[in-house]
């Protein structure tokens, strides 16, 4: 039914509540309310400025939660928060709600490209993950990979292997944690990018969206993707 949340959308919000007092629930579950209606009803919604103020504090909430436990899925929350408010650009001048609209796609974008390891390298040796990692040497037992570090009889072999494991894992949650902030801030490059595109040439909105892109952007490869006159695509 239109306009109702599903289960599944609290559940997929649950970790912006945590730990919020009662007046920012308030506000961040109405937003939640907001985001699971039908396209229509949402881009209608957007013209109210009580709607962006919200999303506003929903996505600084998840800024300032982020800020102390660096939960990077925080950021991908307030992504959803921010994409959820998309300018439509109607017109060639930029309206206000359109202005605020980008300023926090653009605020959700720059925290999640700062929360990235710019040195990661996915194809490097040393961050190669294994399906099954496999065990060591053990004095003659046989043994595959995957199998139940328990099964190892030798405990020194035992513990290699579980290091091994451990070590693994701390890979794929790495991998995991980079993938996931690549491709959030992708989804806002496109997004912007597609905005601006959308505006009349030559206009005064488009002028002033560039402006603000200027001069909020100090990134030269993000700047490079938003002005190029191709899409920008995915970078991973």
């Amino acid at each position: 039914m239109p306009g109702v949340p599903t289960t599944a959308g609290r559940v997929r919000f649950a970790p912006l509540l945590r730990g919020v007092g009662s007046d920012m629930k308030t506000i961040l579950f109405a937003f939640m309310l907001l985001g699971s209606t039908v396209a229509a009803v949402r881009a209608e919604s957007n013209d109210s400025r009580a709607t962006m103020t919200n999303a506003e504090a929903a996505v600084q909430a998840a800024f300032d939660k982020y800020s102390t436990t660096h939960d990077y899925k925080l950021l991908l929350e307030a992504r959803a928060v921010s994409s959820s408010m998309n300018p439509r650009a109607r017109g060639p001048v930029l309206s206000e709600i359109d202005e605020r609209c980008l300023r926090l796609q653009l605020k959700t974008l720059l925290a999640a490209q700062e929360a990235r390891d710019q040195k990661y390298d996915p194809k490097a040796p040393e961050n190669m993950v294994c399906a099954n990692v496999s065990p060591p040497d053990s004095g003659g037992q046989p043994v595959a990979a995957g199998m139940d570090p328990k099964a190892i009889q030798d405990p020194v072999a035992r513990k290699k292997y579980e290091d091994a494991i451990e070590a693994n894992n701390r890979k794929n949650e790495k991998l995991r944690r980079e993938r996931d902030l690549s491709r959030c801030a992708d989804g806002a490059v496109i997004d912007i990018w597609s905005f601006v595109r959308n505006l009349p040439a030559d206009s005064e909105g488009r002028k002033r969206a560039s402006q603000i892109i200027d001069e909020t952007v100090t990134d030269k490869t993000i700047l490079t993707r938003l002005k190029s006159d191709e899409h920008p695509g995915l970078t991973w």
